[in-house]
């Protein structure tokens, strides 16, 4: 490794609020929170972060600032994700702030997560096709909104699962904890036409143990979905 690549490695922790802050966002990012839920209570939050209530009140202000979140006083009130709108101009200022990364993180993502299709294909059992195939019928019967994120994490999440490969999946999980994609009115339409077929395909190609053909489907999705996105964003890609 040369002196010019350990430039480019950051030596700098993040802090605990900062670290906080991205496990928040990335629960976001990752459909285990959608637009309009709210948070688990401080305390039990905290808690499973190993920080206190004061460092987490912290992170949840900086979520706010930049849009992920909305906060409420009173008896009744804490932290929501907010709504899709929102969450779509958050997206926009990251595409914005990363323009020159968008490249590289087509590439990687259509690398990982082609690879762990292949790898699905030829290693699933019955147990990870039935999961599979449940996701993709729960994705096909709840088109709302708040449904979104979840639906499309739960099915990559069990084809990541069917790969067996541990280190491939963690690749995976990394990305999408940085990255995700607006879920506006449009890309939902868009998505009730293509992403379900899409999907579908990839899961047959599983079933079918056909690896070039389930990593081929899942790169032709991702490929749509970025260009779809970023026909949206300040940020144009350059190949």
């Amino acid at each position: 490794m040369s002196h010019r690549d350990l430039d480019d490695i950051s030596l700098a922790p993040d802090t605990a609020s900062e670290s906080a802050e991205r496990y928040v966002r990335a629960l976001i990012f990752w459909g285990e929170l959608g637009p309009g839920d709210r948070l688990p209570p401080a305390t039990e939050l905290a808690a499973r972060l190993g920080i206190s209530r004061l460092t987490l009140r912290l992170a949840l202000r900086s979520l706010e600032s930049a849009g992920y979140l909305v906060t409420t006083r009173g008896a009744h009130g804490g932290s929501r994700v907010t709504e899709v709108a929102s969450l779509t101009r958050c997206w926009m200022q990251w595409m914005a702030a990363h323009a020159e990364e968008i490249d590289d993180i087509f590439e990687f993502r259509t690398t990982v997560e082609s690879k762990l299709a292949a790898f699905a294909a030829q290693r699933r059992d019955d147990e990870d096709l039935a999961a599979m195939e449940s996701a993709l019928a729960e994705e096909g019967h709840d088109r709302q909104r708040s449904s979104l994120f979840r639906a499309d994490a739960e099915i990559h999440r069990s084809i990541a699962r069917a790969a067996h490969s541990p280190l491939l999946a963690g690749a995976m999980s990394a990305m999408r904890m940085e990255l995700f994609l607006p879920v506006d009115q449009d890309l939902l339409q868009h998505r009730e036409t293509y992403v379900y077929d899409s999907h579908a395909a990839i899961v047959a190609a599983i079933r079918d143990r056909e690896p070039e053909r389930a990593a081929a489907a899942h790169t032709e999705e991702v490929r749509r979905l970025m260009y779809r996105a970023l026909e949206r964003s300040p940020a144009t890609p350059t190949r």
